[in-house]
């Protein structure tokens, strides 16, 4: 029983032994190391290298009817997590407001950022670092004549509540196809110091913010292996959002003239969509 014991457990070894080498083995054979952190090698980052899809030249005979829309992008909905997570950078992603500041403030490749939704004032970056960065001063109760702490408040990703998007619908008549651009992206953050207020950080003209955001990837919660870029996320819309406001003689945003009511705003966004909706579909004779 004893010798039968002493078979079982040499076998027993001899196979671990066996398993580790030939994991080992494989792993030369493979080249996989602990920087791949998967199982595959890791493949060339050829997002980097990712190249603006162009979109169809437009002639303005061609373009029989056009729209302006606002649109708000609430990033606290599951369809939009991927624009606001992850809340730190990682290796291989980043949330979509360090994209956009690091592509404004170190690589420079984003430079049409503006105050206001028309592009009318352009902002530095000096002007914008100190958008991101406040000074708070706190004083002594006790005598306000004394300073007992400053403070650097910094806007960072998990302070943004939403984004705010400005695009043009538009029919093309050559193609026979209703289609969105959209023309600028603003970052809506809550105030650091006060957390009730929410604002408009700047507004970026959102054709030269487009190689930035196609050479940026996004998580897909479908396929980890196919990964969407950013820019491939509003060219497809993948992303929910509710009118706020459409181009009309007024200049009124929805909450101008539906005051009060939050149901009663997101009702008339819901009948901007349908207008928008039944247009096109009244535009073909079945």
């Amino acid at each position: 029983m004893k010798v039968f014991a002493k078979i079982v457990s040499a076998s027993a070894l001899s196979l671990i032994a066996f398993g580790q080498f030939d994991v080992a083995a494989q792993s030369a054979e493979t080249g996989l190391a602990p920087q791949d952190d998967g199982i595959i090698l890791t493949p060339p980052m050829h997002y980097k290298n990712a190249r603006v899809v162009e979109y169809p030249f437009l002639r303005e005979s061609d373009l029989m009817w056009k729209t302006r829309h606002w649109e708000r992008i609430d990033i606290r909905e599951k369809l939009n997590h991927p624009l606001f997570y992850p809340i730190v950078s990682i290796p291989d992603r980043k949330p979509l407001f360090d994209v956009l500041i690091d592509a404004i403030l170190l690589d420079g490749t984003i430079t049409e950022v503006f105050d206001d939704d028309r592009f009318q004032f352009a902002l530095s970056d000096d002007e914008i670092r100190t958008r991101i960065s406040k000074i708070d001063t706190i004083f002594n109760p006790d005598d306000p004549t004394m300073i007992d702490l400053i403070d650097t408040l910094t806007i960072k990703a998990p302070n943004v509540v939403e984004y705010q998007i400005k695009s043009d619908w538009f029919f093309d008549k050559q193609r026979g196809e209703l289609k969105n651009r959209i023309i600028g992206l603003s970052p809506v953050v809550r105030d650091a110091k006060n957390k009730s207020e929410t604002y408009n950080l700047f507004w970026i003209w959102f054709p030269d913010a487009r190689f930035t955001l196609a050479t940026n990837i996004a998580y897909n919660e479908h396929n980890n292996m196919v990964r969407l870029s950013f820019d491939e996320i509003f060219h497809l819309r993948k992303f929910s959002s509710v009118i706020i406001k459409e181009d009309n003689v007024f200049d009124r945003a929805i909450k101008d003239y539906k005051r009060n009511n939050a149901m009663e705003q997101l009702l008339e966004a819901q009948r901007i969509k349908e207008n928008l909706r039944n247009f096109e579909h009244d535009l073909w004779e079945f």
